[in-house]
């Protein structure tokens, strides 16, 4: 009893030492911030206008970054869907074949895809196509070597029409791109998860996958390893969200190194969304520190290079304004 007593006490201190470490700054904007693009460095809508976020030392600014680019969308893709460009022997992925089968719209409307478009390097094309009893619940694919042989997988948001969502990868098999895994679906219909970040979050060589199960309502952080030709559930954690029902910001969430061991990290809300959440998985999931947020969190978070090789997170908040984490200088 008193040793659980004493590691109880010792993890407080060590919490608010951690969190003493870090804060968050304001970042002078000419409108109110309503969304951000991590897929480019850090850019920020304000008023309807794109800016660039600028650190330098301890001074952080908007500077003018023009209009929003247009991505032209090949025929049949997904409504407010988005291209997604590989380095490896995919070029390009997009989901495609938009479908009401499925009537959740929790990312704003009822249409889902029914199909993926995989265009390779030598600019062949491959369609994976699911049956009518799941859709593609998602906007954008994921590319990431995830088993570990050189070239990329596809990483998907899968729903089941009665059995919620599951996580699927889709891989070269035979010269044909496949399912190759997929985690359990959730189990009932209208339930959804959230991929938040891919990186080797264990420092193992690796590549992890962290995703929220059902962001609105339980909000638990999971980590899915490949091992033995499969994804393997390796950690958990409670108390988190990446998403707000109805909206199409599913990058609630930032990957970085936040506490320096060489070993990426993830930064995401708490499930109420008025803190920033530091999470390390070495050696298990577990918190680095929990920074409380002016106003909750709304839009994406974006990853920023503040210096000296030191991490710090953006993200707009509900009262209209651009917050800034790092660590305290």
């Amino acid at each position: 009893m008193r040793s659980a007593l004493l590691a109880a006490l010792l993890l407080l201190c060590t919490s608010g030492a951690q969190a003493a470490d870090w804060q968050v700054q304001k970042v002078p904007a000419p409108a109110r911030i309503t969304a951000i693009d991590p897929s480019r460095s850090a850019r920020i809508n304000a008023g309807g206008l794109w800016y660039e976020l600028v650190v330098k030392d301890s001074q952080a600014r908007l500077a003018y970054d023009g209009d929003e680019p247009k991505q032209e969308m090949p025929e049949n893709a997904l409504p407010h869907g988005r291209i997604v460009v590989g380095t490896r022997d995919i070029a390009r992925a997009w989901l495609r074949g938009p479908t009401q089968r499925y009537d959740h719209a929790i990312l704003g409307d009822k249409v889902s895809a029914g199909s993926l478009t995989i265009e390779t390097r030598d600019g062949k094309m491959q369609i994976v196509s699911l049956k009518d009893d799941a859709v593609f619940e998602d906007l954008s694919p994921r590319l990431a070597d995830i088993d570990g042989d050189g070239h990329d997988e596809v990483v998907v948001v899968k729903s089941y029409l009665t059995r919620g969502s599951a996580l699927a990868v889709i891989g070269l098999r035979n010269g044909r791109y496949t399912i190759i895994a997929e985690t359990p679906p959730i189990g009932e219909p209208n339930r959804w998860l959230n991929p938040a970040g891919i990186a080797d979050f264990t420092g193992d060589g690796k590549i992890d996958i962290a995703l929220v199960r059902t962001p609105h309502l339980t909000g638990e952080l999971e980590v899915w390893t490949w091992r033995d030709g499969g994804l393997v559930k390796t950690g958990a954690l409670a108390d988190v969200t990446n998403h707000i029902a109805g909206t199409r910001a599913l990058d609630m969430s930032a990957v970085g190194d936040f506490n320096g061991d060489g070993v990426a990290d993830l930064a995401i809300p708490s499930f109420d969304r008025s803190r920033l959440r530091l999470i390390s998985f070495v050696p298990q999931p577990q918190e680095i520190a929990s920074i409380a947020l002016p106003a909750k969190a709304v839009t994406n978070l974006a990853r920023v290079d503040a210096g000296k090789g030191a991490s710090a997170v953006a993200l707009g908040l509900a009262d209209g304004t651009l917050a800034l984490v790092r660590q305290t200088p």
